[in-house]
C-alpha cells in the first residue's frame, strides 16, 4: 500500500502544481491555448467546507475549471481527516479570466466564507 507521501508524489508528477494558501491579491496564470495547471487546495470536506468556484462560468469563457478531491488512501485515514481539493484551469481559447474560488459551506447563504483563492488567467494562442 502506497505511503500518503509516495502517492501525492506520484499523482503530482503528471500536472503542474501550485501551491497557493494566502489569500492576497490575484495569482497570476499565463497558459497556451491546451495547457492546463493544478493548483492544490488545502481543505477538510469532512467538515463541510468545500471549495467551489464563485460565482457562474462564463458561456465563452477562455478556460474550463475543474473542482476535484485528491484522493487519499492511507491506513488509519478516516472522518476528520484534512483532504485537498485538486482546482484544474484548463486554457481553451485566448483571452482573460478572474478564477475566484472560495471554501465555504453550501448552505451557509449569505455568510463570508472561510477562505478565498483568485487567479488572473492570460490564455494566449498555442506556439506553433
Amino acid at each position: 500500500m502506497k505511503t500518503l507521501g509516495s502517492f501525492l508524489m506520484t499523482a503530482l508528477v503528471a500536472l503542474p502544481v501550485l501551491a497557493q494558501d494566502a489569500a492576497e491579491a490575484p495569482t497570476p496564470i499565463n497558459l497556451q491555448v491546451g495547457q492546463k495547471v493544478t493548483i492544490l487546495l488545502n481543505g477538510n470536506p469532512s467538515t463541510g467546507f468545500i471549495w467551489q468556484q464563485a460565482g457562474k462560468q462564463p458561456a465563452a469563457a477562455p478556460v474550463t475549471v475543474e473542482l476535484s478531491c485528491v484522493a487519499m488512501e492511507s491506513d488509519g485515514m478516516c472522518c476528520g481527516f484534512p483532504t485537498p481539493t485538486n482546482l484544474t484551469i484548463t486554457a481553451v481559447k485566448p483571452g482573460k479570466q478572474l478564477v475566484r474560488v472560495v471554501y465555504a459551506r453550501p448552505w451557509e447563504k449569505g455568510k463570508a466564507p472561510a477562505k478565498e483563492k483568485c487567479f488572473a488567467v492570460k490564455v494566449t494562442p498555442a506556439a506553433r
